[in-house]
């Protein structure tokens, strides 16, 4: 009898030691789950705050505008202030978030310029990006001339796409028409799984390679990841 009260009780042990460990689990993959949604949204916010840093980048320099200031910031992003009165903080050569097999591919949103209209065009992997109707989305915008007076991107009706994370395909979507509706990219935002499961590095999900200020600081110029370079002079 007294052993079979003890066989019951190391029973009864194993079980509450068992629970323990599957609600200690449980949380800690919660905890990770929270933590990574928290990331992607964050990566979301910095991928449109890069797209409309950029429509206004173009504007400003068909404008022939200008950049009246420039703040680095203590956790290595910059704030840039332009003469069209905007104000963007970016995050430029920084390496993505943990992927599950790190197999997530760089969503290649850039500008092209039109060599015959000369004016420039959003694009998704090297191609025009269209709207529902077919027509190419022009980035920046050709009102005003001399900065102070020219108008900023959203005021001169310029068009700018916006990207999302899909929550089940794990695929960054992209909007040419404002949010209403969403086109999947096939592009991984946060790796994809990989038979063990183990955690890798996703790619540079930032628009900008490079944000450099001049020696005599009289420009900056932003690299984009396909390699074109805007320069913008600072007044």
């Amino acid at each position: 009898m007294k052993s079979s009260l003890i066989l019951i009780a190391l029973l009864l042990l194993a079980g509450v030691w068992l629970m323990s460990c599957d609600k200690h689990d449980y949380a800690d993959d919660l905890q990770q789950i929270g933590s990574r949604v928290e990331t992607l949204e964050q990566k979301v916010l910095e991928a449109n705050n890069a797209l409309e840093t950029l429509g206004e980048i173009i504007t400003v320099i068909q404008q022939q505008g200008f950049v009246t200031k420039v703040t680095q910031n203590a956790d290595g992003t910059t704030a840039i202030t332009f003469s069209t009165g905007k104000t963007f903080t970016l995050r430029s050569g920084r390496q993505g978030v943990d992927g599950r097999d790190g197999r997530e591919a760089t969503l290649k949103l850039s500008v092209a310029q039109d060599p015959n209209d000369g004016q420039w065009y959003w694009t998704l992997d090297g191609e025009w990006i269209l709207t529902a109707g077919g027509q190419r989305m022009r980035a920046g915008a050709s009102d005003g001339r001399n900065g102070q007076d020219g108008k900023s991107a959203s005021e001169a009706g310029a068009t700018v796409p916006q990207v999302r994370i899909n929550v089940t395909t794990r695929h960054w979507e992209i909007s040419a028409d404002g949010g209403n509706t969403w086109q999947d990219t096939d592009v991984l935002a946060d790796g994809k799984d990989g038979n063990n499961g183990a955690n890798g590095q996703d790619g540079q999900d930032d628009l900008f390679e490079s944000i450099t200020i001049a020696a005599d600081g009289k420009c900056i110029t932003f690299i984009l990841r396909d390699g074109r370079k805007f320069t913008v002079p600072i007044g």
